[in-house]
């Protein structure tokens, strides 16, 4: 109970963690403490450097506490310690009453499917209801705490924790291994505007229902480094070199110069006013096909082509030859647009039998791109067909 009694109100928005989910496994999780039988472990990272060895979770300062393994675990606790203690006698017939309150002191109660109002119910007439505080106070949880770990430690913690587990999507751990550079852009610049997997607005930001400057977190990234890559890629944390570990010398060099966030605010502000452009240029239909990931890296890819990273030396060098190639694009866009609607018509006469559609589309966008700044006139229909016969 103290540990319960001591989370932070927003203890389960840890950055790094995914939200909560639906488990039937786990939503028994109260007859396993009734019970007495075990529970794994917690793992906690606390943002002190150290900790005492006198500590005791009631005396650590809970503020500086987040959960690093076991968050769907502590919200169940804490849903069913939730339920006791606002629980003051209601009967069967007042259950409606009483589960409407829970849900307008915290919706994720019912939306996780934790709580519902069967659940109430049988817990009011079996009288469980008023058993839960003192079952919590006859268990005991164990915990791991990890003290003064950086922002790059706690995802590599948070990774090998979850290893297996399906509930971490690609696209999620993806951002978990690049969080230390979402952090800092949320609070260095508010030119941009991103959104993750587990946000309310993530499905409207994907489908283009967006203002200028707001992206997914993982196509942003994804196209930084095909930028620097010089090649279009997709997400993937099979080979995580960016800002965590790279083979060659040459490119952890460029990739310091490019993962600070003195030069992500020249990048963000370059791709903010390239993503104004293509709006300008293509109206709604701009915003829907410049948030995509196919789109952002195709044609940063195609962007980063025409830079020589090899003589780059410096971070001056490198903010320069970026300036000028994203400038010479965006004033290509303004004359000549990207004609998205041609290429929404084409893109709907290819057969998923015949093509990779997400390799065939950054490819065909990151030819279209170069084609533009070596100042010649694509056009999509042609492209698509030699696209296809290049497969």
């Amino acid at each position: 109970m103290d540990y319960l009694s001591n989370l932070k109100s927003d203890f389960y928005e840890f950055a790094i963690q995914r939200r909560i989910v639906k488990n039937q496994y786990l939503d028994s999780l109260y007859s396993t403490i009734k019970s007495g039988d075990p529970i794994p472990v917690l793992t906690l990272t606390y943002s002190d450097k150290e900790l005492s060895d006198h500590l005791g979770i009631t005396e650590m300062d809970m503020s500086r506490i987040e959960i690093l393994d076991g968050l769907q675990r502590t919200f169940r606790l804490w849903a069913y310690k939730v339920l006791a203690e606002e629980y003051s006698g209601e009967k069967d017939k007042e259950v409606i009453t009483f589960a409407k309150k829970l849900k307008e002191m915290n919706s994720l109660l019912f939306e996780s499917g934790v709580i519902n109002t069967s659940l109430i119910k049988k817990m009011i007439s079996d009288d469980e209801i008023t058993r839960i505080k003192q079952a919590f106070i006859s268990f005991d949880i164990y915990f791991i705490v990890w003290a003064g770990l950086t922002e790059k430690e706690l995802v590599r913690k948070m990774l090998v924790l979850n290893a297996g587990q399906k509930a971490v999507s690609t696209t999620h751990q993806f951002e978990l291994l690049f969080l230390h550079f979402f952090n800092d852009i949320k609070k260095h610049n508010r030119e941009i505007e991103l959104f993750r997997e587990k946000d309310d607005k993530a499905v409207d930001i994907k489908n283009g229902r967006r203002a200028t400057g707001q992206f997914m977190f993982s196509p942003f990234i994804v196209g930084l480094q095909s930028f620097v890559e010089q090649r279009p890629l997709r997400v993937s944390t099979e080979d995580p070199v960016i800002g965590i570990e790279t083979e060659s010398e040459n490119d952890q060099f460029l990739y310091n110069l490019v993962f600070n966030i003195d030069y992500l605010t020249v990048f963000i502000n370059l791709l903010v006013d390239l993503d104004k452009t293509v709006f300008s240029t293509e109206g709604p239909l701009g915003l829907e096909w410049f948030v995509k990931e196919t789109t952002l890296s195709g044609i940063l890819a195609a962007i980063g082509s025409k830079i020589n990273f090899k003589d780059i030396s410096n971070q001056k060098d490198l903010i320069s030859a970026t300036e000028k190639v994203f400038l010479n694009l965006k004033e290509i866009i303004e004359e000549k647009g990207f004609k998205i609607g041609t290429f929404r018509t084409e893109f709907s006469n290819i057969s998923s039998m015949t093509v990779n559609f997400g390799t065939f589309i950054r490819k065909a966008i990151m030819e279209y791109t170069t084609s533009l700044m070596d100042s010649g006139d694509p056009d999509w229909h042609e492209l698509f067909i030699k696209t296809q016969k290049e497969k």
